[in-house]
């Protein structure tokens, strides 16, 4: 067989593949139009680095999004742009806005994470210090978790009614005094849990709190990569 024959029967099969993959779309009701839109897409999307599965999902998205939007005469094109543009979309999606509101529960997990973080390196590291009276006073691990889900619970709050652009139930002046209140309270629940018998707040081996901190740090470092937080500490 001569080259020429080779390079002849390499464009058949080419060709015979590329009908095969477009066939995939034209007869599931898309317009010529579409269909022509979602074989280019796939073809593109095929070049990306998401997996088999993202692939697939999005492929059956787009078509089911497709065959609503004709019902009004829309066209894949003024839909989601040009090929590149809905590539670029998918492969890169828009960062969502920060909304207090939604995001309060992820935001609050977060935060308790965090405090417990810190409260636990704190008492870990201290009681290396020996105090002039004795041992270091070391908070225990129930006071820890308590003052920990309280912060969490609260900071969301407070960041919803400074958030800037929002219009506000209450003036400036109460939600200052609002936080204040809120500071106060913690810190009362803080002092309060220090006190409680040591049979329901047992301190814990300070290795153990160190080993506990850097457990929350990691998993902190997770949740945030995770989840949408708008609110954290930092």
């Amino acid at each position: 067989m001569s080259a020429r024959e080779k390079n002849a029967h390499v464009h058949q099969d080419r060709d015979r593949s590329a009908k095969i993959l477009h066939s995939q779309f034209d007869n599931i009701g898309l317009t010529k139009r579409n269909s022509d839109y979602m074989y280019k897409f796939n073809q593109a999307l095929a070049g990306t680095k998401l997996t088999a599965a993202q692939k697939t999902e999005t492929i059956n998205k787009m078509v089911q999004e497709l065959l609503e939007g004709q019902k009004s005469g829309r066209t894949a094109r003024n839909m989601w742009g040009t090929v590149e543009e809905r590539i670029q979309f998918i492969v890169n999606p828009p960062k969502r806005k920060p909304d207090p509101k939604r995001d309060y529960w992820p935001n609050a997990g977060y935060n308790a994470l965090l405090f417990f973080m810190i409260f636990t390196f704190m008492y870990g590291i201290i009681s290396f210090f020996p105090a002039k009276n004795g041992p270091q006073p070391v908070m225990g691990i129930t006071g820890i978790i308590l003052s920990a889900a309280i912060a969490g619970v609260g900071i969301p709050l407070v960041t919803m009614m400074f958030t800037p652009g929002v219009k506000h139930k209450y003036s400036i002046w109460i939600r200052i005094v609002i936080m204040i209140l809120f500071v106060v309270v913690w810190m009362g629940i803080f002092t309060g849990a220090a006190m409680l018998p040591a049979v329901i707040n047992p301190a814990l081996n300070r290795y153990v709190y160190i080993a506990l901190g850097l457990l929350s740090a990691g998993g902190s470092w997770w949740y945030k990569r995770n989840f949408n937080i708008t609110g954290g500490l930092f």
